[in-house]
């Protein structure tokens, strides 16, 4: 678990733009309130803003530094390993409270790598876990408000591949557009998503959409490629999101297990893309 966990949080390393949300049934096709947006009907001064975002940033690594306190009081924390746990976060902390969000993300990473070399040894596999799970939702929180922009001159030689492991023997329904190779924005809007819908173990593919292409145009398509592809006539959920839409199919197994298939579609400064997103719980 611990391994998953830590594999999913070193490729998502975060710069986002999305405010955080509540997960949603999968199995509802209700469209609940966009995440990311908030409704207001007063000013908000931008300076204001940015003190509260930043003491909230801080809070929630002092949040951390508590647990760890915690799990080393508890016996879940052994051999003085919190020393280097701590030290990362009090950097963590500095680097916040100047506003460097993107070097706090990334010593965030380095946190997590630490605590994932010491699971089974200086640290119990549930001192791990939750440590790594506060870790992600801090590093998310500590990125958000960084705008999203395209991928230029990244395109990925196309595969046969149809089949990825994390949503079983499932096949991948056929995309639209140019294959891209990964970004740091786009991995932290694949995680946001992935958690609104309710799964964690998931991979991804980035598409940039021909010009001019609609959300009505990539639904339609998609609703035709994935019934085909065996997901079902029409998605579970269809939802609103910051900048964007997403839709969601979902098959169970007879082993119980749920695969989700998630195109996710972004307008940004220089075209439109999907996330192609795979996964299951």
């Amino acid at each position: 678990m611990i391994k998953k966990i830590t594999t999913l949080f070193a490729m998502l390393m975060l710069t986002i733009f999305m405010a955080a949300c509540g997960a949603a049934n999968p199995s509802s096709t209700n469209t609940p309130a966009p995440f990311g947006t908030q409704e207001t009907s007063t000013a908000v001064n931008p300076a204001v803003t940015a003190t509260v975002g930043l003491s909230a940033s801080t809070g929630n690594v002092d949040e951390l530094i508590a647990m760890v306190n915690g799990f080393v009081t508890s016996g879940e924390i052994t051999g003085n390993a919190e020393n280097g746990l701590l030290a990362k976060l009090e950097t963590i902390k500095q680097k916040v409270t100047n506003g460097q969000m993107n070097p706090a993300t990334n010593e965030m990473g380095a946190f997590v790598n630490e605590v994932q070399a010491q699971v089974g040894k200086k640290i119990s596999d549930a001192a791990g876990t939750a440590l790594i799970a506060k870790a992600q939702a801090v590093a998310a929180e500590l990125m958000a408000g960084i705008p999203v922009t395209g991928v230029e001159g990244t395109v990925v030689p196309a595969t046969s591949e149809s089949i990825d492991s994390t949503m079983g023997n499932m096949p991948k329904p056929s995309p639209m557009g140019d294959n891209l190779k990964h970004q740091t924005q786009w991995d932290a809007i694949a995680l946001q998503v992935v958690q609104s819908v309710g799964f964690s173990t998931f991979n991804y593919d980035l598409y940039q959409l021909p010009a001019n292409t609609t959300w009505e145009d990539t639904l339609a398509y998609y609703k035709t490629q994935a019934a085909a592809a065996g997901w079902g006539d029409a998605p579970s959920q269809i939802n609103e999101m910051a900048g964007g839409h997403y839709a969601v199919w979902s098959v169970t197994s007879s082993d119980g297990t749920t695969n989700y298939y998630v195109v996710a579609q972004m307008a940004t400064s220089d075209g439109a893309y999907t996330l192609n997103i795979f996964g299951s719980k």
